[in-house]
């Protein structure tokens, strides 16, 4: 199976330096951009099934992309971004600030890292086992993209703590023993 995993195009809140979370962000000028230039990147590759987050600026991202291929995609929940509880829609720095005081601690409402571990590990357990011989295009987040990759590569590789540029495609190859092999890691020529 090969996994092609993007994070969304920028959104006015990522532009802005504020927390999303599961809200649902729309696209920027640059994001809409960037957007159509993963499609072209995107419109000669062979996919099979297309999974994206039910949230509005992922599906802005793929959009451009459906114009070129017409195929069908499972919308799912599972692909969210974190639960940012009471920081969604606040300033990262707010968030940051709370964090050095408040250490290994969630914020209310905030979704823990054992949730959306779990919440991962059921798509892929789910979703991506009836897929053995494809070519799985994944459209979701940017936390949300480091939980695949931990739960894919393991907790070991350091390379997965670097967060994803928007529209960064990371290529993932699972071989017949289940290894994961990293083809790509947040690949964004697509955008020069």
């Amino acid at each position: 199976m090969k996994l092609i995993i993007v994070r969304h195009g920028e959104t006015i809140e990522n532009k802005k330096g504020i927390l999303q979370g599961q809200s649902h962000g729309k696209l920027n000028k640059l994001g809409k951009k960037q957007s159509k230039k993963l499609a072209e990147r995107l419109a000669n590759e062979k996919i099979d099934a297309i999974y994206c987050s039910d949230l509005r600026r992922c599906k802005e991202t793929l959009e451009p992309l459906l114009k070129i291929k017409k195929q069908n995609v499972f919308y799912t929940p599972l692909l969210r971004e974190i639960k940012r509880g009471v920081f969604e829609g606040k300033p990262n720095s707010e968030y940051k600030r709370w964090l050095k005081s408040h250490p290994n601690q969630t914020a209310k409402g905030m979704e823990t890292k054992e949730k959306i571990d779990k919440r991962i590990l059921k798509f892929i357990n789910q979703e991506l086992t009836s897929h053995k011989n494809n070519v799985v295009l994944i459209v979701t987040h940017g936390t949300t993209k480091k939980v695949i990759l931990n739960r894919l590569l393991g907790n070991k590789n350091k390379l997965i703590e670097k967060t994803s540029p928007n529209t960064g495609i990371t290529i993932v190859n699972i071989l017949e023993n289940k290894k994961a092999v990293v083809e790509e890691l947040h690949y964004t020529r697509h955008l020069e």
